[in-house]
């Protein structure tokens, strides 16, 4: 009956030992693991910031775009003023320049 337990017990034993030993081998890789999934999921953390600003900025782009349009156009009629001011015939330019800023206005 004792070398059916010292049986059991080494089986037992074997058993444990070959649990733990499968449990350090795997904490062995998710220890060299854990460098390499921070860093892919800080990556993907900038990518899609990077994602959300790069729609910001097109955004403002736009935005920033259509201010130089429309400073074109108001620096263009200045100009047919100051020309009319000056020489008091030139109502050709003021007129396309009207045009100009109503189409602007319209289309705005």
């Amino acid at each position: 009956m004792t070398e059916w337990w010292q049986i059991t017990l080494a089986i037992c034993g074997g058993a444990l030992v070959l649990v733990n030993f499968g449990n350090a081998i795997v904490n062995l890789f998710k220890a060299a693991k854990s460098p390499t999934a921070s860093l892919e999921s800080r990556v993907d953390e900038i990518e899609r910031k990077m994602s959300r600003y790069d729609d910001m900025f097109g955004r403002d782009k736009a935005r920033l775009d259509s201010f130089d349009e429309s400073n074109r156009i108001i620096l263009k009629s200045l100009l047919a003023i100051i020309k009319h001011d000056l020489d008091g015939n030139n109502t050709d330019a003021l007129k396309l320049a009207q045009e100009d800023l109503q189409n602007y206005m319209l289309n705005k």
